[in-house]
């Protein structure tokens, strides 16, 4: 799985997300329900036939002109109108739909987006997720019950998206959402420099990882080599919100990650407080041993973003998540080559079938065209890679190697005039051209991953946050607080760490578990 070298002509930096913290052809049935999707987790087997159609639409010349606004995040592209015109060209004879893409940059979008939603605003298509408030916008009724209108107007969806995929988009049974076909599972790990494991001499014990998952103990001897080596290279590097606890543990979440309460992985429904169990205290005591070993950046509690060092290879063990071929992805962005492998096994929860999905808002005038638009972003390969690659001949230029694209002469991901790197927010990403260096593969590899998933025990439970919600703030802002430098390493857990937990407990974590419990106890109690 190593990254190709003339794959650093393009960037992925969205989907490797190293500083933290996915369809086959049938009939076209309007009769289809909306619950009889495929039931496996992995891409059925028949995509590529699916690729080569289109959705189901009334005839055009019925179909009265209508425009669709969509919101997502992403960087603005200089040559959006370029793109919207192509696309709009080739929706006319099908949808008769004029779409205006609104790229958000990520800054931005957690301020706006829920004004925008509350406004009512001029807004058709909202993109959501698990980690961008979807629960919270269908409480507030923002987000349109599509469950009935999905096998009428976007049939081919229903039918080939993964079963699993649309349970993660129910509230109360109802669907509010389409999500995006792509990685399902998740793995946490560490990406990492070959160029800097050769140097080290650390390559055969690194390889090791990648068929016996270490534990955070098991990275002291690779940790202390680099530390010995290289003293401008920090062996974790650092930055404020690093959690190894949480990484490591990969304990299930309910609901929001960073809201506390979570399941031991795939052991029962009952809810802890994860900072009060010892496999957490004994993470934290490590990290502050490894902190005091010059491991962990002394400053970093403070560091915001991490990005530059990686980038210029001032950290050595990158954390994050280890999809297939995460490595070439972020290795393109960052301009060398890197591998990766994993502390956890492959894990569904409903934070992971919530990671990218696309709702059409309540106040749609045009919610009937607006389904009809995502079908074919899921479905129709032309629309599909319109949306990611942009303007054929002018951005992007086809190989003689089948369903493989190039950047236009002069182009790269980094100077072109639409390159918006945000593939898993633009529907079916097995539709996704491959540019060249990608390995072909990769549909194969993420089927296979996805297949290799064990679900949650409460998969497509979603936790409502209203009832605790004071709680939560005031929770938020002690976590916020204290536990960046217990987390990172900086202090003494067995100092602060009984401290963080009273404070916590003042601020009403307690009340937050019982409703958490409670809300599981009576989602159980339906199925």
């Amino acid at each position: 799985m190593r990254f190709k070298k003339q794959a650093l002509a393009w960037a992925m930096t969205s989907v490797f997300a190293f500083s933290m913290v996915l369809t086959g052809c049938g009939s076209n049935n309007n009769k289809t329900s909306a619950t009889e999707t495929k039931e496996t987790a992995s891409q059925p087997a028949s995509t590529t036939a699916a690729a080569t159609e289109t959705a189901t639409e009334p005839e055009p010349a019925k179909l009265a002109p209508v425009e669709l606004n969509w919101y997502l995040p992403a960087a603005p592209q200089k040559d959006t109108k370029l793109v919207e015109k192509a696309l709009n060209d080739y929706l006319k004879d099908k949808i008769n739909a004029t779409v205006h893409l609104n790229f958000v940059d990520w800054g931005s979008w957690k301020d706006k987006f829920p004004v925008l939603l509350a406004s009512g605003s001029n807004v058709d298509i909202m993109f959501t997720a698990g980690w961008s408030q979807f629960p919270q916008s269908v409480a507030k009724g923002y987000f349109a019950d599509i469950t009935d209108m999905l096998p009428k107007y976007a049939p081919k969806t229903v039918e080939n998206l993964p079963k699993v995929l649309f349970e993660g988009a129910r509230v109360a049974g109802k669907i509010y959402a389409i999500p995006t076909s792509k990685e399902i599972a998740h793995t946490n790990g560490f990406g990492y420099s070959t160029e800097l494991a050769k140097k080290y001499g650390l390559e055969e014990q690194l390889k090791a990882f990648q068929t016996k998952i270490p534990t955070l103990e098991d990275l002291e001897p690779i940790l202390a080599a680099v530390k010995a080596q290289d003293p401008n290279v920090s062996p974790l590097g650092g930055v404020y919100n690093m959690n190894f606890a949480m990484t490591f543990l990969d304990f299930d979440p309910v609901g929001d990650q960073n809201i506390p309460g979570m399941l031991y992985k795939n052991k029962d429904t009952i809810v802890v407080d994860e900072y009060e169990t010892p496999e957490y205290k004994a993470i934290f005591n490590t990290m502050h041993k490894y902190y005091k070993a010059g491991y962990i950046r002394k400053d970093a509690t403070i560091v915001k973003d991490a990005t530059a060092d990686r980038k210029g290879k001032k950290v050595f063990l990158i954390g994050g998540t280890t999809k297939p071929l995460a490595n070439e992805e972020i290795g393109a962005s960052y301009g060398y080559e890197l591998e990766q492998f994993s502390i956890t096994t492959p894990f569904i929860t409903s934070n992971d079938t919530q990671g990218s999905m696309n709702a059409v808002v309540a106040s749609s005038k045009n919610p009937e065209r607006a389904l009809m638009f995502l079908e074919l972003v899921n479905m129709d390969p032309i629309v599909n890679n319109i949306l990611n690659y942009g303007v054929e001949g002018t951005h992007f230029v086809k190989t003689d190697v089948d369903n493989v694209i190039d950047f236009a002469p002069g182009l790269t991901g980094q100077n072109s005039g639409y390159f918006p790197n945000a593939f898993w927010e633009f529907g079916n990403q097995f539709l996704n051209h491959f540019l060249v260096g990608q390995n072909t593969k990769k549909w194969d590899l993420f089927k296979e991953y996805n297949d290799s998933g064990v679900p949650s025990k409460i998969l497509g439970f979603n936790f409502d946050a209203e009832p605790v919600k004071t709680e939560i703030a005031a929770v938020a802002n002690v976590r916020d607080e204290l536990l960046p430098s217990i987390a990172t390493g900086t202090v003494d857990p067995e100092i602060f760490l009984p401290k963080f937990i009273t404070r916590m407990k003042q601020a009403g974590l307690d009340k937050i578990i019982a409703e958490k419990q409670k809300q599981i106890d009576a989602w159980l109690a339906t199925k």
